[in-house]
């Protein structure tokens, strides 16, 4: 369900140019219980709902997902203040732990 959309495009003046700033466009969109995955196929996220809704958001990269995850978890405001510690939740805390320290033994510079 799209709720609403903004089209900004500024103009900024310095002595006797103006100067045109690329247009920019926020979709914003509510989706109750989505569930997000992430598919390195096309490099897209995608999110789902139970209604069969679905958005595809193309050209987010490893990189990219792998940086959203990071702000999910260690930043100021993160998921864990409204994360509810249920037993499902912890065991998938686990299996995140086990895999980045995998990632982090397998690429440790001054291991290898």
């Amino acid at each position: 369900m799209l709720t609403g959309f903004t089209f900004n495009t500024f103009t900024n003046t310095t002595k006797d140019a103006v100067l045109l700033s690329q247009p920019s466009v926020m979709y914003t969109y509510y989706m109750k219980d989505a569930s997000v995955y992430w598919a390195e196929c096309d490099d897209s996220i995608n999110l789902h709902d139970y209604e069969d809704n679905t958005i595809c958001i193309n050209g987010v990269n490893a990189n990219a997902m792998f940086m959203a995850c990071r702000n999910a978890l260690c930043s100021k405001n993160s998921v864990f203040k409204e994360l509810k510690a249920k037993d499902h939740t912890i065991a998938s805390a686990k299996e995140m732990i086990e895999a980045l320290q995998k990632y982090v033994s397998d690429n440790n510079e001054e291991d290898n």
